[in-house]
């Protein structure tokens, strides 16, 4: 006697390359289908109850599935590309904000900084996390969180009292020109 499970597995084993088949023809890009596949399996296997007895039923019950998470599939992409078409719009419509000679010189020195620094600073400053939160975002301990953003400020602090420097040699340079 087959148990139902080792049937199930067997009727599912069979199905999957052509699952595999059926996906291929059906979806872009390819790499999509695989996906697709591993859905219906799990599916099916939920739902593996309701699955008929005979072999061949079994496996149009199995195709069956695989069309459903199709359509489960082209549904949620069209809501991504709508959603992208949106966002687009309103991009285009957004003017581009303009930033100060500051504001610039302080996204450069946020640039320059080491990379998890960086988004430390900019998950706390343009986000609105506290420390701890973007400590969190960023999977390290909060205590590290707060040495690295005392770190990044004063190196923000040091970099833009150079730049700052350098713009008043600039003026004063400009000035002994005239």
């Amino acid at each position: 006697m087959i148990r139902p499970r080792d049937r199930v597995d067997a009727v599912l084993a069979d199905a999957g390359p052509a699952l595999l088949g059926f996906f291929l023809r059906r979806v872009e890009p390819a790499e999509d289908a695989a996906d697709l596949v591993s859905e219906t399996l799990a599916a099916a296997w939920k739902a593996s109850r309701r699955m008929p007895r005979d072999a061949e039923a079994a496996r149009m019950w199995c195709f069956g599935v695989a069309r459903n998470v199709l359509r489960n599939h082209e549904r949620g992409r069209r809501r991504r590309d709508a959603l992208v078409e949106r966002v687009r719009e309103a991009i285009a419509i957004a003017a581009p904000p303009a930033f100060s000679e500051d504001e610039l010189d302080l996204r450069a020195a946020i640039a320059a900084l080491p990379p998890d620094l960086a988004e430390l600073v900019r998950l706390v400053h343009w986000d609105g996390f506290t420390v701890a939160e973007a400590a969190e975002l960023l999977g390290v301990p909060a205590s590290t969180a707060r040495s690295q953003h005392a770190r990044a400020k004063a190196l923000l602090r040091e970099a833009l009292a150079e730049e700052a420097a350098e713009g008043a040699s600039r003026v004063r340079a400009g000035d002994a020109a005239s």
